[in-house]
């Protein structure tokens, strides 16, 4: 064992709460308890990350209940030997998980866990600290290599499929060829895994900033066709220009663009970035963030092309595409039970993504038409907007004259409403209670409406003072209320 690894046991024999807890297990008889899972490999990799501690014990549930009177936590039983205590520590959120041994000891426990590098325990309360490796996964830990002891494992559970690459791409590893092999020829059974599952793993590795690069790796190993057989038509699926590549491959271009895209944005997006980068960070619901939602959206956005291929004068068309996709994804959603807010935002992507695009063919841009993008869209239009800015990057690439055109098209979109929509833009001109009592006007839709058609003359510059927009309303009261009539007869 070389001096760093005797060091990082040194540092966990030492670890204040480590200490802790296998100072209860001693008083109350549960030792020997070993540390496993992902604490332990981060620890190995000198890797910083949450307190979210894996522990192996004979009696995981008594273990458990025993943690969770000394550290005041609270205790959750999944069944199967496995019990999770949370508690505070110092600051800081602590999750402990409890499994019972699987076989004989510690080391049949390891030999029945997924990839070598999470194959590694440490015995707590020992002295001297000692480390348990029966599969070599210190080795992988320093070959920065993802193995899989024995394939059949991937087959006792398939999420171990997906969670290879997930591993992979968070820790910026490579998987190991004859782990490769393995999972392209069992790619097939992730039909067999709970969608719950699926989504976790998946999203993860789309939360990862080269996801990209590792959604062509899982094309390669079968495994994108395996968890949505949608793509299977866009494969082939050729494009006229000025599309380089089949429906498919732009599409993973284009979430390859996303990510050079977010990883520059400071460079595309000067004065937005510092505000774009934290809500794409954000959790939407359930462990997916907004950036690992968009990169799914572009993996998808052009789903609908294949069912919609027409050829006209020699000329390919997809006409409807967008509608079509949308439903598609709607559908995909479903599946993955993703939860309404994520699935919202998704279908709305897909249905409005060629809006930018359609926006800027427009030239000359009225304030009045950009204004109305951005509150139509609402808080979607700046994930639009990079979306739309990924698929001309995929069409063209980044050095042409359109990619050029297109990136300065989204940022005078972005000065416009920096200038224009945001709180430091047009005063409020008028109030609800103030049209009420000079138009008879009662509270409703209609008088939202109003207000709103109010703020967007303002945005424009067409109204700057209240007595203009008094005035505007006396001469166009009876047009909006017609107009407002169709919108939502439409």
């Amino acid at each position: 064992m070389n001096e760093r690894v005797s060091a990082v046991l040194v540092a966990l024999q030492h670890h204040s709460l480590l200490r802790q807890i296998s100072r209860v297990a001693n008083e109350r008889g549960h030792l020997p308890v070993f540390l496993v899972g992902g604490f332990l490999r981060d620890a190995l990799l000198e890797r910083s990350g949450a307190l979210d501690i894996d522990l192996v014990s004979a009696d995981p549930s008594a273990l458990g209940a025993v943690l969770q009177e000394r550290f005041t936590g609270t205790g959750i039983c999944f069944g199967k030997g496995v019990r999770r205590v949370v508690f505070p520590w110092r600051g800081e959120r602590v999750q402990v998980d409890l499994s019972s041994l699987e076989g004989r000891s510690i080391v049949h426990d390891l030999e029945r866990r997924d990839f070598t590098i999470n194959a590694i325990a440490f015995s707590l309360g020992e002295e001297p600290p000692r480390l348990i490796d029966p599969l070599d996964g210190l080795r992988d830990l320093a070959a920065r290599r993802i193995r899989v002891s024995d394939p059949a494992l991937l087959s006792e559970d398939p999420l171990r499929l997906l969670r290879a690459i997930r591993l992979a791409a968070q820790l910026n590893f490579a998987v190991d060829e004859s782990t490769v092999k393995a999972i392209r020829h069992r790619a097939s059974l992730l039909s067999r895994v709970a969608a719950e599952r699926l989504r976790e793993e998946f999203f993860e590795i789309l939360d990862c900033s080269e996801a990209g690069q590792w959604l062509g790796i899982m094309d390669k190993l079968a495994l994108i066709e395996a968890l949505f057989p949608e793509t299977r038509a866009m494969r082939g699926c050729l494009q006229g220009p000025p599309h380089r590549f089949d429906v498919f491959a732009h599409s993973l271009e284009t979430v390859r663009s996303l990510d050079r895209i977010l990883l520059a944005l400071p460079k595309y997006l000067p004065h937005e970035a510092p505000f774009v980068i934290g809500p794409l960070q954000a959790e939407v619901e359930g462990g997916i963030s907004r950036r690992a939602l968009l990169r799914f959206t572009a993996l998808l956005h052009d789903v609908g092309k294949p069912d919609c291929r027409s050829t006209e004068d020699g000329q390919i068309r997809f006409l409807g595409h967008a509608e079509r996709g949308a439903g598609m994804v709607e559908e995909v959603g479903r599946r993955l039970r993703l939860g309404s807010r994520a699935s919202t935002i998704t279908v709305a992507l897909v249905r409005k993504h060629l809006r930018p695009l359609s926006l800027r063919q427009s030239e000359p841009i009225t304030p009045r038409a950009r204004y109305r993008f951005w509150r139509g869209l609402g808080d979607l239009t700046t994930d639009l907007l990079l979306l739309s800015l990924a698929d001309i990057r995929a069409t063209w690439g980044e050095e042409g004259r359109p990619f050029r055109a297109h990136l300065r098209f989204v940022q005078d979109m972005f000065a416009f409403h920096r200038e224009q929509i945001t709180p430091a833009g047009p005063p409020r001109l008028l109030d609800g209670d103030e049209l009420m009592a000079q138009f008879d006007l009662t509270p409703g839709p209609f008088l939202g409406f109003v207000l709103e058609r109010i703020r967007e003359e303002a945005s424009v510059g067409s109204l700057k003072t209240k007595e203009e927009a008094l005035d505007y309303l006396k001469c166009h009261l009876y047009e909006l209320r017609e107009e407002f009539t169709r919108t939502q007869s439409a």
